[in-house]
């Protein structure tokens, strides 16, 4: 599963490249992306973009993936 910080109109949220009914994986999908990215709720996913954590910068979402990585993988 993929997940990065991705602009959300004036705010940054985290997105993963999984979609709902997506079978867990540490793998890139192996095809493109066209369906609901899911966000990041601070403590599960979530296709409702107004459920997302934001950030006023990308560095700082990055920050929140690097020191909360564990459990945004586990939840995923």
């Amino acid at each position: 599963m993929g997940v990065m910080a991705r602009e959300q109109g004036k705010f940054y949220v985290i997105t993963s490249d999984r979609t709902l009914g997506d079978s867990p994986s540490k793998s890139a999908p192996k095809r493109s992306h066209d369906g609901v990215y899911q966000v990041w709720t601070g403590d599960k996913w979530s296709t409702i973009n107004t459920d997302a954590i934001t950030f006023e910068a990308i560095e700082e979402a990055d920050e929140y993936i690097r020191k909360n990585s564990g459990q945004i993988m586990e939840n995923g």
